[in-house]
C-alpha cells in the first residue's frame, strides 16, 4: 500500500471509537486528542485533520504505542481539566514503561512555522532528544522548527510530566503538512518521526 492510501485508511478508521489504542514493544507513546469537532460554551473547536493518521502510521512503523480520542465528550483533553483521557494515558504509560510521549496537534496554516515543539519552556524533554528530532526533521526538508512560541505545551504535557517525569514533546503540525492534496509533505514528516523514533528506541 502506498503512503497516501495507507494514511487515508488510518484517517478514516477512528470515526466510530471513543478511544483507539495500540500497545507496542517500543518505549514511545503517541497521542492525538483533537481528531473530531468539539462544541465549546460559545464556539466550536474544529478537528485537526491527519493527527490521528500520523499517530497510527508512525507508531505502526516502529511497533510503538498510541492512544487516540475520537469523540466529543464535552472536555478538551488538552486543557488543564483532569479527564478520563489523561487518567487512561497515565495508567498506560506507567504500565508499559513508556519513556517518551509525543502529543500530536494541528496548527493553522497562518502560523509561521512548519512544526512547533511545546515542552513547557524546555522543561519536559532532554535537549539531546529534542535536538535529535530537529535534525531528522531538517534532513527531510522540514526546516522551520520553533520552540514554545506560542504553544508551550498543554494540559496533557503538564499532567503527564508532573506525574511521571518522562520525556514529553507536544508537536504542533502546520496545516501545510496535513493537506490531503499534498500528502507528500506529510510523508516527509512521517518519515522524519519514524527515523527519529527508531534511533531513540535503540538508546532506551
Amino acid at each position: 500500500m502506498d503512503f497516501e492510501k495507507e494514511l487515508m485508511t488510518y484517517e478514516k478508521n477512528v470515526q466510530i471509537f471513543s478511544y483507539k489504542s495500540k500497545q507496542g514493544k517500543t518505549p514511545i507513546m503517541f497521542t492525538a486528542v483533537h481528531t473530531v469537532q468539539q462544541l465549546k460554551e460559545d464556539s466550536i473547536k474544529y478537528s485537526e485533520p491527519f493527527t490521528a493518521a500520523i499517530c497510527q502510521y508512525v507508531a505502526n512503523k516502529i511497533n510503538g504505542n498510541y492512544l487516540i480520542k475520537s469523540i466529543d465528550n464535552g472536555v478538551d483533553s488538552n486543557s488543564l481539566i483532569v479527564d478520563d483521557f489523561k487518567e487512561v494515558l497515565l495508567k498506560y504509560i506507567n504500565d508499559n514503561n513508556i519513556k517518551l510521549l509525543i502529543d500530536l496537534h494541528g496548527a493553522k496554516a497562518s502560523h509561521n512555522f512548519d512544526v512547533e515543539f511545546g515542552t513547557l519552556s524546555n522543561l519536559t524533554v532532554d535537549l539531546t532528544t529534542q535536538n535529535t528530532l530537529i535534525d531528522y526533521l531538517k534532513e527531510h526538508g522540514i526546516e522551520n522548527v520553533v520552540m514554545n512560541n506560542p504553544f508551550k505545551g498543554g494540559g496533557i504535557t503538564k499532567y503527564i510530566f508532573e506525574n511521571t517525569g518522562i520525556d514529553i514533546i507536544q508537536i504542533e503540525i502546520n496545516q501545510r503538512l496535513r493537506n490531503k492534496n499534498k500528502l507528500q509533505e506529510c510523508e516527509k514528516l512521517c518519515n522524519a518521526l519514524t527515523e527519529f523514533a527508531k534511533k531513540y528506541t535503540n538508546f532506551h
